[in-house]
């Protein structure tokens, strides 16, 4: 028989086991319920970095350079764009995210250059150098830049050694005026598989004749503009809907062309729109309504981003990323700025269905819904 004490202490030794048990479950359930854990995808919170600390990473897009992804956006600080970064995470699995650094910080003494949101990084096999290209622009509510109107077509270049290095920024300079003027705002680059590299701008909103997407050529070192490629009207399929957020992607050959609406203040949620053809040059389809499910006018209070191609050795799918810009303020962020999901199709025509837990597996290509 054991003496009297060592009962206790053993007894005290299991119950201070079960208690730390619970506390660390109960440390991991929280911890799920605030960020993204490995593999799954969260949406409706805010998403944490492997340090605890909020992701912020907004109107950007989701790149892979060797084995790993990379998350590049805006850290947008509301109120004055001129204190904002841009900001660069990397991930293996697209669901644990590590802050890698702020890739450019404004500076405060130049008065000749904004820090772009829209910004795309694409890297050039030639030259060796990652290419950050954003919309340059200065936002109707922010503070005055001298010397900076506050609509313009710019489009600005960066460059650096390593995706996650300090880039230099090479300059601005306006995107053709095609049919109409040359007003731009957002944009997006597009990477085609021979290597070729393509701008794709919202061009003219204001002028509802005229509105189309743009899409243009970059020179071989993707640091210029070479020429029209094409013009899409936005205006046919919804006449009274301006566009914008363009983003292309190429799947199976065929190419996908997918907008926002214009969400109200220029920052709200918006729907989704899609056209596709077999080639750059068109011709284009009409613009059709990305589907959504449940039913949503607002893509499930999002505005569309980025699109990426999830391959591995079990089959590929795409990610679609959205933008929560009803959160950008500090006291109305409780949904987190982020929403991910993986698009479907229906009848040939992509969905967006809402899933606020989702398994990703970016090693075999798959996604599954926790249920």
């Amino acid at each position: 028989m054991k003496p009297l004490s060592q009962v206790r202490v053993t007894r005290i030794a299991r119950i201070t086991l079960i208690i730390l048990s619970g506390l660390i479950l109960l440390c991991l359930t929280r911890c799920n319920k605030s960020a993204n854990s490995r593999g799954i995808i969260h949406n409706d919170v805010r998403w944490i970095d492997t340090e605890g600390n909020e992701i912020f990473c907004q109107g950007g897009s989701l790149c892979k350079f060797g084995d790993t992804f990379y998350f590049y956006g805006w850290a947008d600080f509301p109120g004055d764009n001129r204190y904002d970064k841009i900001t660069c995470y990397s991930s293996k699995d697209l669901a644990t995210w590590k802050f890698e650094s702020s890739i450019y910080e404004r500076n405060m003494t130049d008065t000749t250059l904004i820090v772009p949101d829209r910004l795309h990084i694409l890297y050039n096999e030639t030259t060796g150098k990652y290419v950050m290209i954003g919309k340059h622009i200065l936002p109707v509510n922010d503070p005055a830049i001298p010397h900076q109107p506050r609509v313009t077509g710019g489009v600005s270049f960066f460059t650096c050694s390593n995706p996650t290095g300090k880039f230099n920024y090479l300059g601005h300079v306006n995107l053709p005026e095609g049919t109409g003027t040359n007003y731009h705002r957002d944009l997006s680059a597009f990477k085609d598989s021979d290597g070729k590299a393509y701008i794709v701008s919202a061009h003219d909103q204001h002028d509802t004749t005229k509105r189309n997407i743009m899409i243009t050529l970059l020179s071989a070192d993707y640091l210029s503009i070479e020429r029209v490629i094409s013009e899409v009207p936005a205006y046919k399929g919804y006449p009274d809907k301006g566009k914008e957020s363009p983003y292309i992607i190429k799947i199976n050959g065929k190419y996908w062309l997918f907008t926002s609406g214009e969400g109200p203040d220029a920052w709200g949620s918006s729907p989704t729109y899609y056209s596709s053809a077999a080639s750059l040059e068109g011709p284009w389809s009409e613009f059709r309504l990305v589907l959504t499910s449940p039913p949503s006018s607002n893509t499930h209070d999002s505005q569309n981003d980025f699109l990426f191609e999830v391959s591995g050795s079990k089959g590929s799918f795409v990610l679609w990323g959205g933008d929560r810009w009803s959160q950008r303020t500090p006291t109305n962020d409780s949904l987190g700025k982020n929403v991910w999901l993986p698009l479907q199709w229906k009848a040939e025509e992509p969905l967006l269905m809402w899933y606020r837990s989702w398994n990703i597996d970016a090693t075999k290509g798959t996604f599954q819904k926790i249920e």
